[in-house]
């Protein structure tokens, strides 16, 4: 039984922009598996010019370690800890250890999995081109284990950024099928087209709207000032009430068209 995934993580990941996809896992300085200096895949720089990171004992947290001078068979820096002996790697600490392939490729996989209309076997096939044997179960796992990971980096990197005078909210909610159950997606961007925040609901109401504004203010730690809806009747008392009654309310359906037009990738990847 292929194992379970957020829906709400699916969804956050799946519009999270191209660039922060190499920052969600460890930076490496390995030689690829092709036998060249750099990543074998896409992913990582190119021209070395990745930053090292400094780490810490995968056992007792000691930041007394040692470099050894050899490398795992992806490429990947060792390490000896000089108070407790450990010896681990970049990666012991994270959700790809022991993985066969390096950390970069299978990010990758992953957010083409999520970014794309593409399924695991897809993805089996694009691999098997690139060289490189994985079965779809295990593009699967990948995504069951690096969902949660790259939701929460995505998190704490929107959080208080992007606060600016005269931040607007563009929300709107959605009607499709998640694993066999109709439910409302609530969606919010702002006007530079970042994600602030999803929320899944069965039920289209005050109490759905009030608790996806209040993730939304929790997510990205603060208030916006105007927030711009399409004019459903639970919106504006779940404003007041969530964001304070400073934040102006505007209900056009002609402003929130670039989200209306957002759903339908949304819905193609569901």
């Amino acid at each position: 039984m292929p194992p379970t995934i957020s829906q709400t993580e699916r969804l956050l990941v799946a519009v999270a922009p191209p660039k922060l996809l190499v920052r969600l896992c460890h930076t490496s300085r390995h030689t690829g598996v092709a036998g060249g200096r750099g990543p074998a895949f896409v992913g990582l720089p190119l021209d070395g010019t990745a930053e090292l990171m400094v780490m810490n004992c995968a056992g007792c947290g000691c930041a007394a370690v040692t470099e050894r001078p050899d490398l795992t068979a992806q490429g990947y820096r060792r390490f000896r800890c000089r108070a407790c002996g450990t010896q681990f790697n970049e990666r012991s600490d994270g959700a790809l250890n022991r993985a066969s392939l390096p950390s970069d490729i299978i990010t990758f996989v992953v957010f083409c999995r999520l970014r794309y209309r593409l399924t695991l076997r897809d993805l089996s096939g694009i691999m098997l081109l690139r060289g490189f044997t994985v079965s779809y179960e295990c593009i699967c796992r990948w995504e069951a284990k690096l969902l949660p990971v790259m939701g929460d980096a995505l998190c704490r990197r929107r959080h208080g950024s992007g606060r600016r005078s005269g931040q607007s909210w563009y929300t709107d909610e959605t009607y499709l099928k998640v694993q066999g159950r109709w439910c409302y997606l609530y969606r919010a961007i702002d006007r530079d087209g970042n994600l602030i925040d999803t929320m899944l609901s069965a039920t289209r109401d005050m109490k759905a709207a009030q608790r996806f504004f209040r993730s939304a203010q929790s997510g990205v730690g603060f208030v916006p000032d105007r927030v711009t809806t399409d004019g459903h009747n639970s919106y504006p008392r779940a404003i007041r009430s969530t964001l304070g009654r400073n934040v102006r309310h505007r209900t056009s359906v002609y402003l929130n068209n670039r989200l209306e037009q957002d759903h339908r990738g949304i819905k193609g990847r569901i």
